[in-house]
């Protein structure tokens, strides 16, 4: 299942690129970051968890970079980290869809949703996602 879900990550992650996809990830992590550094005690924990959002920061960044990364991590049967790598490089994922369907539904801007949704984006990261569970 892993070679399965490696694949879908790399087409998905491939889809992403081509389209352009920016994930909202690291902002997040930069905001926890700067919460980090400025209210935990200064000792070797906060050194830790702050290099350890920085790694994580530079992987988002990556955006559809770090899907393919994490596609072929999970095709080499490295399946968390090819998790983690393809949560950080698409963002939320499906909360974030789901999110958008609903305002979109609500909005009665239900056809944008559906179309927008069906580019190389929308269908790059519906792979990313698939294959994330897959793993």
């Amino acid at each position: 299942m892993s070679k399965i879900a490696g694949a879908l990550a790399v087409v998905g992650g491939i889809m992403l690129v081509l389209g352009g996809f920016a994930g909202t990830t690291a902002s997040t992590l930069s905001n926890v970051k700067g919460a980090v550094e400025q209210w935990m005690p200064g000792n070797e924990t906060k050194n830790n968890v702050i290099t350890a959002l920085t790694i994580m920061i530079y992987i988002a960044l990556l955006g559809g970079f770090a899907v393919i990364i994490g596609g072929y991590l999970m095709w080499k049967g490295f399946d968390l980290a090819g998790k983690i790598c393809v949560w950080l490089g698409t963002g939320v994922g499906v909360l974030s869809l789901v999110v958008a369907a609903i305002v979109a539904y609500a909005s009665g801007g239900w056809d944008s949703f559906v179309t927008s949704n069906l580019t190389l984006v929308g269908i790059g990261l519906v792979l990313s996602i698939i294959a994330r569970k897959l793993a």
